[in-house]
């Protein structure tokens, strides 16, 4: 099973605007009519109740979204890329790697409700827009910004009702399989199970989904027995059952094992309320130290500060089931009371994502532009650098040997505050400035 893969994700970048002039019959010298650049295509994810796997993204691990259109002349703007949706398992976590390998939570996915992940870059905008009284004929034009850029970390945590939990061994696959239409593997040596197992329950005509956890071994908080990628499952249950082989040698100390994994691994595992399930008691030596074995669980849950504490999973009253998977002995009574806490418990909501990074899986209208920013100026080698988005933008589609666009570029920089910066760095003639990766003289 496939439930972890690493995404590289690239937003499709802006298209260009254009510089363009109207040249028709009877209007030899019309006005500027180059079209803005249109917005690239950005990058969803969404949930899919048909997969349960990530092993469709395993080999396409790369995702480019489309570019935007470039504008043309008489105004026309380039199209808009199409959005990129890649489709995911319900129950996916989503997060972003930093360059030092540091996660950020982006999303996590719980419905079919499209997730952006790379927003896509604005289309440039065309020579049209810099028309004014005192600038007749703007020879400048923006290139488009480019689509944001990601690698995405994603996790399947798969979601249900109810967890099994158990060592190796100790008949869930045999219990799942009592209870539901799943067919898990069963054999009788441990780790038989090596992914989790989901199967719907039906009883007392309400339904749930159980899931069969692995089987845990000592130390698997640490990744012991691929305890990482078992216990990782673990975590959207809303109830576990607990099951106890009853030929166990020590089912007190099994029981304290698990518990013990699930705390160290995540503490709000050992939070979640838990079922006892004592298993295997078609066998006669089982049958016998029910009594006994019941009484030594009672014992350990009133003494063991951590299962008495306020808001304890565990208390006195905790049901404890004896039950045999093979023959199904118990098993009614187990799963009646399995339905009536799932009844009793509130559902856990997803955490509201902040709205304003979702678009509800639609394009949103245009997006405003950005307030203009002032930009810095910084001297490197003698080579006087200009920091300024904006007009790195403008300068990545000018002809700087062209009198009037180096004219039109002052004047931008003037607006911007970025020629009062170069006169107070002491900037004199002849002296390069360096806008993104274009180099002009000073003049």
């Amino acid at each position: 099973m496939i439930d972890t893969v690493r995404l590289n994700i690239k937003a499709g970048d802006g298209g260009n605007g254009c510089i363009s002039f109207l040249r028709e019959k009877f209007k030899p010298y019309g006005g500027p009519n180059g079209g803005d650049g249109g917005d690239g295509g950005s990058v969803y994810l969404t949930g899919d109740s048909s997969l349960n796997t990530l092993l469709h993204l395993k080999y396409q691990s790369t995702t480019i979204a489309q570019r935007g259109g470039h504008g043309r002349g008489k105004n026309q703007r380039g199209a808009n890329g199409e959005d990129t949706i890649i489709r995911v398992p319900i129950g996916t976590v989503v997060c972003r790697l930093g360059p030092g390998g540091e996660r950020e939570l982006l999303t996590d996915i719980t419905d079919t409700t499209p997730q952006l992940v790379a927003r896509s870059g604005r289309g440039g905008w065309g020579n049209a827009h810099y028309v004014s009284s005192t600038n007749q004929e703007p020879m400048l034009a923006q290139k488009g910004e480019p689509g944001e850029e990601a690698i995405l970390l994603l996790e399947l945590k798969l979601l249900a009702d109810v967890g099994l939990l158990a060592k190796p061994n100790a008949g869930k696959s045999t219990l799942l399989s009592r209870c539901s239409a799943a067919k898990p593997r069963i054999a009788d040596y441990p780790f038989t199970t090596v992914e989790p197992v989901l199967g719907v329950v039906t009883t007392r005509g309400k339904s749930f989904v159980m899931m069969e956890i692995p089987g845990l071994i000592e130390g698997a908080h640490e990744g012991v027995g691929l305890g990482h990628e078992f216990l990782r499952h673990a975590e959207r249950t809303r109830l576990y059952l607990h099951i106890l082989d009853g030929l166990s040698e020590d089912p007190v100390a099994d029981f304290h094992m698990i518990n013990e994994e699930l705390s160290r691994f995540n503490p709000a595992l050992a939070d979640k309320p838990q079922m006892i399930v004592v298993n295997k008691i078609d066998i006669p030596e089982v049958r016998e130290r029910c009594p006994d074995l019941e009484k030594a669980l009672r014992q350990v849950i009133k003494e063991e500060p951590s299962y008495r504490s306020p808001g304890s999973p565990l208390s006195q009253r905790a049901p404890i089931f004896f039950v045999s998977a093979a023959t199904g002995e118990g098993i009614d009574a187990m799963l009646g009371k399995t339905a009536e806490l799932l009844e009793a418990l509130r559902v856990e909501e997803p955490a509201d994502t902040d709205p304003s990074s979702q678009e509800n899986g639609k394009r949103a209208a245009r997006r405003p532009r950005r307030v203009m920013q002032r930009g810095t100026v910084t001297v490197e080698d003698g080579v006087f650098v200009v920091k300024s988005a904006e007009l790195e933008r403008l300068a990545a589609l000018a002809d700087v040997r062209d009198y009037r666009v180096l004219l039109q570029l002052w004047r931008e920089m003037t607006q911007r505050g970025i020629a009062q910066q170069l006169e107070e760095a002491g900037i004199e003639a002849g002296d390069t400035i360096r806008i993104g990766k274009v180099e002009v003289a000073w003049f």
